[in-house]
């Protein structure tokens, strides 16, 4: 990190830099499912083409989302075993939060559009929806953004009052951000 602070690249370039590397791999993994992909359409007559390529889209958007989110928590700390730890309770957190508190109408709603796994879900079923594609943009966008902001605060010193608003506010525009494109009149099939 020295070496990097010193260097003449910002550090909004190196979040980016290190996630667009993350996307170029997780597009590689994604690759290989795609390969036996083209192998079922050569055999199955009248192939799902479009619901293959929703998968994958999924899929990939999946791990962009993991990227993201590993990428903050490893600036969290130094340590890879905690950051490794963090990132698969925030994992945990994102993926079972759609199940907590179901009988109440507006929890409802909210924690099923805080699941991740309900977005991936939608979209391996075939369904592409704006609301997917924003949730996991946003996502992205949120985690890369605290990312930033944290690697930021460890090379100049902001007081703690600052620090505080920039660190609610980049969840509240997610938050935000993430209600809006959710609201039925909004959503594009």
């Amino acid at each position: 990190f020295k070496l990097l602070y010193s260097s003449p690249v910002k550090v909004r370039q190196v979040i980016y830099g290190k996630f667009l590397a993350m996307m170029g791999y997780c597009l590689s993994l994604v690759g290989v499912l795609f390969l036996f992909v083209i192998a079922g359409a050569s055999i199955v007559p009248h192939f799902g083409y479009a619901h293959m390529a929703v998968a994958l889209l999924g899929i990939y958007l999946l791990l962009c989302a993991y990227s993201a989110i590993g990428l903050f928590m490893s600036c969290l700390t130094s340590y890879q075993v905690v950051a490794a730890i963090s990132t698969f309770a925030v994992f945990a957190f994102l993926a079972y939060v759609g199940s907590w508190w179901q009988d109440v109408d507006f929890v409802r709603d909210l924690t099923y559009n805080i699941s991740m796994t309900n977005q991936v879900y939608n979209m391996i079923d075939g369904l592409l929806t704006t609301r997917d594609l924003f949730y996991f943009i946003t996502i992205i966008f949120l985690f890369l953004g605290l990312a930033i902001f944290k690697l930021r605060m460890a090379r100049e010193v902001k007081p703690f009052l600052y620090q505080a608003m920039v660190y609610a506010l980049i969840p509240v525009f997610a938050v935000v951000a993430g209600y809006c494109t959710s609201r039925p009149g909004f959503i594009g099939y």
